[in-house]
């Protein structure tokens, strides 16, 4: 492993004994909340910390996006963190592919963040990918 490797590993484990950590967030506590940190690993490991929208559907929490970083090194390893109010929580992405489950995702986006999604839509080139968020089957 490169030396530069070994010490952003070790600069990312530093920061995160600073912050509490939580195995899974309640989501029902967290329902005005408007924007929480995914937190992955791009394909050179460096850390990758992005700030995105979510919704909740039937107690679960999803997000969008389209052809983003984030999303590539989701779909290279599904396990990830999430930072929510200075708390980071172990998760597990599910890529949701189900047309109903998208447009219901896109209405629920519609509804929390308004004209800021209508603006968004008016730009967007293809289809969001939905990925639900799940427990980590192995913390």
């Amino acid at each position: 492993m490169y030396p530069w490797k070994i010490a952003l590993i070790a600069t990312f484990v530093i920061a995160l004994a600073g912050i509490a950590s939580a195995e899974y967030p309640d989501w029902n506590r967290l329902t005005n909340v408007q924007v929480i940190d995914v937190l992955t690993f791009d394909q050179d490991g460096a850390l990758r910390e992005t700030p995105v929208w979510f919704v909740l559907l039937n107690g679960e929490a999803y997000l969008r996006t389209s052809n983003s970083r984030w999303l590539e090194n989701l779909r290279r390893d599904p396990k990830f963190r999430l930072k929510i109010e200075d708390k980071i929580y172990q998760a597990r992405a599910e890529e949701i592919s189900d047309q109903s489950m998208v447009e219901k995702v896109d209405i629920a986006s519609q509804r929390k963040y308004g004209w800021q999604e209508y603006l968004i839509n008016l730009f967007r080139m293809s289809p969001p990918e939905i990925i639900r968020i799940l427990p980590r089957a192995d913390p």
